[in-house]
């Protein structure tokens, strides 16, 4: 089994995943799997069931902006070269606004594989100074019903 090694994210504004927002370089590997909690419910012969599944991702990276232009997956990113956090055309949630939904694939380096989620989120953000530098933090969460739903590997 191959063993994941993240490259860099990729968002994009649709299922196609093909960086049309931007892409993040230099995530810190330690904070950004996605972790899948089901959802139980207990059904009327007192068995517990899964009903859906939450899918939690937290990413960390100690950039600020997205990457330059052209972005990693080769594309002209709406949001190339400006702020992660508020920035222009940044899908990132910095205030409790709504932003439009996000589609993740995080790209694995050469000979490894890439993880997406299979469902767009809503990407919020803040800066973080607990780990004695700035980070930046990106998070969201994913409800499927199938366990199998949520994340694919390419």
């Amino acid at each position: 089994m191959a063993k994941f090694i993240l490259d860099y994210l990729s968002i994009s504004n649709g299922a196609d995943l093909n960086g049309d927002v931007g892409t993040i370089s230099n995530v810190i590997v330690e904070a950004s799997l996605p972790t899948i909690e089901p959802n139980q419910v207990t059904v009327d012969d007192g068995q517990v069931i899964n009903e859906s599944y939450t899918i939690n991702v937290e990413m960390r990276t100690k950039e600020s902006n997205f990457d330059a232009n052209p972005n990693q997956a080769g594309q002209t990113g709406a949001a190339n070269g400006t702020a992660i956090l508020g920035g222009t055309g940044s899908p990132v949630s910095v205030n409790g606004s709504i932003p439009a939904k996000s589609y993740i694939k995080m790209v694995g380096k050469t000979n490894s594989f890439n993880i997406d989620l299979a469902g767009g989120i809503y990407l919020n953000g803040y800066e973080d100074y607990s780990n004695g530098r700035i980070e930046t933090v990106l998070f969201g969460t994913l409800e499927v019903i199938s366990a199998t739903d949520g994340l694919t590997t390419s």
